[in-house]
């Protein structure tokens, strides 16, 4: 099918149901009636035309079938990080990359002077990163046997660590709650569950918690090179966004290092 036989001219808005699977089933719907809307959007209430997509877990997997036997299981693997990026009207550039790999086949990936191949690549390295960064701020705080964590990532990371702490931790019982998008992980007992939670709140620390935080920080404040000391450059290696989720962060008083770091992160926002 060549696409420049699409229609481009008087296509209404798809409105989707902020879904990947939802996503793609726009896609089917573009290749079913030969046109290509001028946006993407999750909900709409202006006076433009628009076309409700139902969501179809048989079209979509029809989709995704066509997506790797025509350009590769890398292609539909791109396509979902950068829709887990959330950036801004990314849902538009997903599509036209798809569009234009059902034309081009395995080539898509060698064709970076396009744009919506490159916004693509970008958004999923973007998504990627802040899985790299959460990986390694996320911190569990043990209270009576559950393992409990928070993380406000940038991008939507919580599919994409699942798996990592699933094999870590195979035999324990945990929930990471993305206070961002009100999202749960939950694992036990070998199986995971996403639920949607308004409100979450971490219960207190148990005793041995406690006791393994206060000679994490003696440790911490022990081991520094006085002479190197380095406030600015500690920052740099741990961003401030993740400190209130971090348990070494949890009760600073009791440590004159992470003291002196949270003041003069409050004087470098000033």
């Amino acid at each position: 099918m060549n696409v420049k036989d699409f229609n481009r001219k008087a296509v209404p808005l798809y409105v989707y149901d902020g879904t990947f699977d939802g996503l793609l089933c726009c896609l089917f719907s573009i290749f079913e009636l030969k046109e290509i809307p001028p946006e993407v959007v999750k909900r709409y209430d202006g006076f433009l035309p628009y076309r409700t997509i139902e969501s179809s877990d048989e079209k979509a997997m029809r989709v995704k079938r066509g997506i790797v036997r025509t350009m590769g299981g890398e292609a539909l693997k791109y396509a979902e990080r950068a829709y887990l990026s959330e950036l801004d009207r990314i849902e538009k550039s997903i599509l036209e990359y798809l569009v234009l790999g059902f034309s081009v086949g395995k080539n898509l990936y060698r064709m970076l002077y396009e744009d919506c191949v490159a916004k693509v690549n970008g958004a999923a390295k973007y998504t990627m990163n802040e899985r790299h960064r959460i990986l390694q701020f996320l911190r569990f705080s043990d209270s009576d046997g559950l393992l409990t964590a928070v993380i406000e990532p940038k991008a939507n990371v919580l599919p994409l660590i699942a798996g990592h702490f699933e094999s870590r931790f195979p035999q324990e019982s945990f929930l990471i709650y993305d206070s961002g998008r009100f999202v749960a992980l939950v694992y036990s007992g070998g199986k995971r569950a996403f639920l949607p939670l308004e409100e979450y709140y971490q219960p207190p620390p148990d005793e041995e918690e406690t006791k393994y935080r206060e000679l994490f920080k003696m440790f911490y404040d022990t081991i520094e090179i006085k002479e190197r000391h380095n406030e600015r450059c500690r920052m740099t290696h741990m961003p401030k966004r993740f400190w209130k989720n971090m348990t070494e962060f949890a009760d600073l008083n009791s440590s004159s290092t992470h003291t002196a770091l949270m003041k003069l992160a409050e004087q470098k926002e000033e």
